[in-house]
């Protein structure tokens, strides 16, 4: 039987190629160094019951200004899958902000239907003040 031909065992493992990224040398044949990294934030899983009042205000204010925008786009009241789009929305918008994730519970979907028909309620109530004002 014929030898086998041994290839070359030793292959250089510096390459020549370095890359000045933020002041560090890098490969560029090492992805994982070139790629910055950054920790995901730490999001806490809760109820809506169990918000403080802090944080319900904050909530409350960011509910108000997505159906204020809604309503402003749209002129329709959020009803079905456009109000499930706004409460997922919101539910990650708050996580964003304050590190809770919000569980979409029973509770949740009743007091966002009551803060839309109290916020609506009142942008009628405005747009109709102008209204009289404008033709007394």
């Amino acid at each position: 039987m014929a030898k086998k031909k041994k290839r070359k065992q030793h292959t250089a493992t510096d390459l020549p190629i370095i890359l000045d990224y933020e002041g560090e040398p890098m490969s560029v044949y090492d992805p994982i160094a070139i790629m910055p990294y950054s920790e995901p934030p730490l999001t806490e899983r809760t109820r809506f019951k169990k918000l403080n009042r802090e944080q319900k205000a904050a909530f409350k204010s960011l509910v108000v200004s997505a159906i204020t925008h809604y309503w402003e786009t749209e002129k329709q009241i959020p009803f079905g899958e456009s109000m499930a789009d706004i409460r997922h929305w919101l539910t990650e918008a708050f996580a964003e902000d304050y590190g809770i994730l919000l569980k979409e519970d029973t509770e949740l979907k009743n007091y966002l239907m009551t803060l839309v028909i109290s916020s609506i309620n009142k942008l009628l109530k405005a747009e109709r003040q102008i209204q009289e004002k404008k033709n007394p």
